[in-house]
């Protein structure tokens, strides 16, 4: 079974508008028609939140939010903070979640669902909006040579496979994020909806339900895969779970380039699913912190303050920013 990462290039017709701004950058809401084929009614529109400077542009970002929507609201705040200090920053709204939700699902379910089609579908999709987001940022004059990529979880997934495809990316930010899929379907407590489908009898093709038989395979395939090209990974004759699995693609980084934070206290993500990208990260700059997977979201402001010093910000200006009092709103809350 073959995935698609595969779209048209072109000039990006967008709408924009500002939605609100501060003392020293604006903030608007950018959308445009995905240039993603097979998408789910619903999808259709990329939306974008960017955050500009009002003085020079220092460095551009896109943050990739988490899986659902509860964590967006904390993933905007870091917008203001980094615009602040002279960054760029376009959060992206993923397809399947938040505003994004296709027909008749719920945020983010699409992604983890026991379906290989569907699954693939919106994989595809987020790369490809990820893709075309830094296309339309270069289109606007805004994506610097020094930029990065934050992404949180289902983020720094999607960001995984974004990494393997396009060169542009100048570091590769992972925030409490994993790998191996099916320990994701079979024990994540995000993923109990599918569970509940097998316990109802649901059979899928690739023997999703069988998690001894998936398991196996899985374990089996897996040294051939962390050796392949992108291509053979695309095209290969491996499990299919594979070809949205960042463990499959971690091998293909330039390690000189990634920083991932692993959250100790995570009880979303499985230990085992961590500590395998955690290792195939090996040669990158790798932490593990003493959060959970979501505590640190209401501390956002050390995070930005993190990402200002990868992007080898003056330490006077990034004080300067995030010592101000700048307002930080929210565009969805009044």
């Amino acid at each position: 079974m073959i995935i698609n990462f595969n779209y048209t290039k072109q000039k990006i017709d967008y709408i924009s508008g500002h939605i609100f701004k501060g003392k020293n950058y604006r903030c608007s809401y950018v959308r445009f028609n995905t240039l993603y084929k097979n998408f789910a009614p619903g999808t259709e529109n990329v939306e974008l939140y960017l955050y500009e400077p009002k003085n020079e542009i220092k460095a551009s970002t896109i943050i990739l939010h988490g899986l659902g929507s509860r964590n967006i609201k904390f993933i905007l705040k870091l917008g203001p903070l980094l615009a602040s200090a002279g960054v760029c920053s376009g959060i992206l709204i993923l397809p399947g979640n938040y505003t994004r939700v296709e027909e008749n699902s719920v945020s983010g379910r699409s992604y983890l669902f026991p379906d290989i089609d569907i699954m693939f579908r919106f994989w595809e999709h987020g790369v490809v909006d990820t893709l075309s987001t830094i296309d339309l940022m270069e289109q606007m004059g805004l994506w610097k040579e020094n930029n990065m990529i934050l992404g949180y979880c289902l983020g720094g997934m999607v960001s995984t496979i974004v990494g393997a495809i396009d060169t542009r990316i100048n570091h590769l930010l992972f925030m409490t994020t994993g790998g191996h899929v099916p320990q994701i379907i079979h024990e994540s407590p995000v993923t109990k909806f599918a569970r509940r489908l097998f316990d109802r009898g649901l059979k899928t093709e690739y023997y999703l339900e069988n998690k001894e038989k998936l398991y196996r395979v899985y374990n089996e395939q897996f040294s051939k895969v962390k050796k392949m090209s992108l291509e053979e990974i695309i095209n290969g004759d491996i499990h299919p779970l594979f070809k949205v699995d960042p463990i499959a693609y971690a091998h293909l980084l330039d390690m000189s380039k990634v920083t991932f934070i692993d959250a100790y206290f995570d009880r979303t993500l499985s230990l085992e699913s961590r500590k395998l990208l955690y290792w195939e990260m090996e040669g990158a700059n790798r932490k593990v912190l003493p959060i959970s997977h979501v505590n640190w979201l209401p501390f956002g402001y050390f995070l930005a303050k993190y990402m200002l010093y990868k992007l080898n910000i003056n330490e006077k200006e990034i004080k300067k920013a995030l010592l101000s009092r700048e307002k930080i709103e929210n565009p969805l809350v009044k």
